[in-house]
């Protein structure tokens, strides 16, 4: 039976820069940054990315992320993909994310064959996600 286990804990600012109507929807870009914490490191890393929304007719958020967890060679990259369903407050959304690592460090290179799903909330500029990783 497959479970989840625990990676980390994200909280950042994500401030939204707006792109406007494109063929696919009302693009906004978040660029974020703030701090991961997590079983597998002290104290708190650092995490930097770009989160590129764009919304659907149906009001449904479509997520494309690229970040950036931690400095250095324990620095891990990764991409995620996902949805934010906008909850009755204006700017205020709930977060399903699939996430996919790539890393260099010896100590994190069992992400590089693993799949995260994070679950989380963004309110206002505020983000907070909790990160799991999928174990067959």
């Amino acid at each position: 039976m497959p479970t989840l286990e625990h990676f980390c804990t994200i909280k950042g600012t994500m401030p939204a820069q707006v792109i406007g109507q494109t063929p696919d929807g009302f693009r906004v870009d978040f660029p974020f940054e703030g701090t991961a914490t997590g079983p597998h490191w002290e104290g708190e890393a650092t995490v930097v990315g770009v989160d590129h929304a764009r919304v659907r007719k149906d009001g449904t958020v479509v997520l494309d992320i690229t970040g950036r967890i931690g400095e250095g060679r324990d620095t891990v990259f990764y991409k995620a993909n996902g949805i934010a369903l906008p909850t009755e407050t204006r700017g205020d959304a709930d977060r399903q994310e699939l996430l996919t690592f790539e890393t260099g460090s010896g100590s994190l290179a069992f992400l590089n064959r693993s799949i995260g799903v994070a679950f989380g909330e963004s309110r206002g500029p505020n983000l907070s996600l909790e990160v799991y990783l999928a174990k067959a």
